[in-house]
């Protein structure tokens, strides 16, 4: 496994699914506890999970590593986070000729990926993982996940009524979002991701105007953006370090975690 970045791979108790946020909800990258993945629920086998009841398909842990089990074609990581344990899931590339680093046992990692079931237990199908440099990332990992709970169980701040009163629109960050680094917006009144260095903010707004379900071309950013392509390229991967963007399909192509 490779150390700096991303690695791409193939491949409280909750309320019964409702489906109040199915469709758009679904498409969120939401900050989850293993506690919430082990009581998320479903109306059958297969179907898809719901937490508070809000549809959930792309899933964000910061954990701890406590044991790696290598297979030929995947590795197996133990993983806890205070609120439960899981087992993470990431296949193997048969034609990366690179070496994989193995991560060290007791150390934080940020996985992006999906809850799965297999012989009736649940697991993550690990999409992206990453190394935690920062250790203050752990607890706003775990504010977030908390904020994105309360926004779905009783609604946005100042508002009423959880995922009924939202008019099934997912969580899209907010002011206790570590990784809007101060917000969307949207129509007048402020700018998106004001406190963000001039060039940083550009790239994310490039990002949120051309989003895609792959995701955004760092191609397409560097000709949008335009100026020093290693400038550029320099400032894209420290906004995908400090969890503003996610890569998506590959190493170049990106979403922002807040969209």
């Amino acid at each position: 496994m490779s150390g700096g970045g991303f690695l791409a791979s193939q491949g409280g108790s909750q309320s019964s699914p409702g489906g109040g946020a199915k469709g758009r909800g679904n498409q969120a990258l939401r900050p989850v506890t293993i506690h919430q993945i082990l009581n998320a629920t479903q109306a059958f086998q297969d179907s898809e999970f719901y937490i508070d009841d809000a549809e959930v398909k792309d899933v964000t842990l910061v954990v701890c590593i406590r044991n790696i089990a290598t297979a030929q074609t995947n590795i197996t990581m133990l993983v806890e986070d205070g609120t439960g344990q899981i087992d993470a899931r990431t296949w193997k590339d048969p034609q990366d000729e690179t070496p994989q680093e193995d991560y060290p046992i007791n150390s934080y990692v940020r996985i992006i990926g999906q809850i799965k079931t297999f012989s009736n237990k649940r697991h993550l199908n690990v999409n992206r993982i990453r190394r935690v440099e920062d250790q203050n990332e752990v607890l706003f990992h775990a504010v977030e996940a908390i904020y994105v709970h309360k926004y779905y169980s009783e609604g946005p701040p100042g508002g009423a009524g959880g995922v009924g009163a939202l008019g099934n629109a997912p969580y899209n960050g907010g002011a206790a979002n570590p990784y809007a680094n101060g917000g969307e917006t949207s129509g007048g009144g402020g700018e998106t991701y004001s406190d963000l260095p001039t060039l940083q903010r550009s790239i994310m707004q490039t990002v949120l105007a051309n989003k895609s379900d792959e995701g955004v071309n760092i191609n397409a950013i560097l000709r949008a953006v335009g100026g020093d392509p290693d400038r550029v390229r320099m400032e894209y991967q420290q906004l995908i370090d400090e969890g503003h963007l996610y890569q998506t399909i590959d190493d170049d192509h990106v979403l922002p975690t807040a969209s």
